[in-house]
């Protein structure tokens, strides 16, 4: 007998026919493309116990709408963490911390990841240097290319690489053999945080001696922290300018240095291409 629902909405299914299964819905997922970019240390100067150590790239995802909510959280802008967390979240090996990274590398990364999620062309607004007058200017990030340490700057100084990767700088007409090493993202994010706390406290600001003290681990085979804090202060300005420009040739790193030529007062200068949370955000 057939029911008046059953009359109304067709024959009721055979007693023996299978339910039909629910399909699937269809995935929409895009599948994240990665790449390898070179490390301007090569891994040369990484511990061998390090993910990096002689490792000459590093592999990245490509940023998504993750990484953007990231870059734009206001807490992590606000603490200065906005970079790091994002680079956590696209480095492929999560054995790398960020914080582990050289700066050279690390900068690197932070390029690779802002052309390849927006393009290589970095529209940003820069202050001439003589005329003070804020333009539009344009960085081709394509264009940047990778500067290691060079074997005939270091003949030229006589410096010498050791075993655990430091470098010995002999101050000119001195006695003193200085000892240094690369800085790492945490290097720096403590110098940063020491000088924040100065300001906070109002306390004398010292710059030159917390970059000095990060980087000088021994003087003449003398380790000691307090030697090596009397021996800072009590260094002359242009020994101590010697060491930072030295330092400076000796980090393997991204030049990101770019030829500027001013609109307005037609001055040409070298301007340094500005990383920062608004590096990912010019053209928005």
């Amino acid at each position: 007998m057939t029911s008046r629902n059953e009359g109304r909405l067709g024959a009721a299914p055979p007693a023996d026919a299978a339910p039909q299964a629910p399909q699937a819905p269809q995935a929409l997922n895009f599948i994240t493309p990665t790449e390898f970019v070179e490390l301007p240390s090569q891994g040369r100067y990484y511990p061998p116990n390090h993910p990096l150590h002689n490792q000459e790239v590093i592999e990245i995802k490509h940023m998504t709408t993750k990484e953007e909510d990231i870059l734009t959280s206001q807490a992590l802008l606000k603490k200065g963490l906005a970079l790091d967390r994002m680079l956590e979240s696209i480095i492929v090996d999560k054995r790398i911390k960020v914080d582990d990274l050289l700066l050279g590398d690390k900068n690197s990364l932070i390029v690779s990841a802002r052309a390849h999620g927006y393009g290589s062309l970095y529209e940003t607004t820069v202050e001439c240097p003589a005329c003070n007058e804020r333009q539009k200017y344009d960085f081709d990030l394509s264009t940047l290319k990778t500067q290691g340490v060079s074997d005939e700057f270091l003949k030229e100084r006589e410096i010498q690489i050791t075993q655990n990767n430091t470098f010995l700088i002999p101050i000119p007409k001195t006695d003193y053999v200085v000892e240094v090493r690369l800085l790492t993202g945490y290097d720096n994010k403590k110098i940063n945080q020491a000088a924040e706390h100065k300001r906070k406290r109002n306390f004398p600001e010292s710059p030159v001696s917390d970059f000095l003290r990060s980087l000088i681990i021994s003087v003449n085979g003398v380790a000691d922290p307090n030697s090596l804090n009397g021996f800072i202060n009590s260094l002359p300005a242009i020994y101590a300018r010697y060491i930072r420009k030295t330092y400076d040739k000796l980090v393997p790193s991204l030049d990101l240095n770019h030829d500027f030529k001013c609109g307005h007062c037609d001055h040409s200068d070298v301007l340094e291409v500005p990383l920062s949370a608004d590096f990912f955000w010019s053209n928005s």
